[in-house]
């Protein structure tokens, strides 16, 4: 995986779980934890996130999405397949499931 698409990764789980832990996310992408220490500083710096990573036992890695908290935890699979679900069907379903997208993805 490249760099940019880990840190999109660690957006979208950072984005659905709110707070976890270095080492977690470190074991889950299979990279070391200064990798993940890195990707943070850069979604943080250069990227503008709110991230926050707090030291003991209630630390961790904390992501603050103020502007839409739900936005951008679909992964790609599903919003294919959300997209295909509303390309197949009409009316009111296709109208909810694009909201769903709009929201969600």
């Amino acid at each position: 995986m490249s760099a940019a698409g880990r840190r999109a990764e660690l957006i979208r789980i950072l984005r659905g779980r709110k707070r976890d832990t270095i080492d977690n996310l470190a074991y889950e992408l299979g990279v070391h934890r200064s990798t993940i220490k890195r990707d943070l500083l850069t979604l943080t710096v250069d990227e503008g996130y709110h991230i926050d990573t707090l030291k003991g036992n209630s630390g961790g890695v904390v992501f603050h999405d103020r502007r839409n908290p739900h936005k951008g935890i679909l992964s790609q699979e599903q919003i294919d397949v959300l997209s295909e679900l509303a390309q197949s069907t009409g009316g009111y379903t296709a109208k909810i499931l694009k909201e769903i997208l709009d929201a969600y993805a």
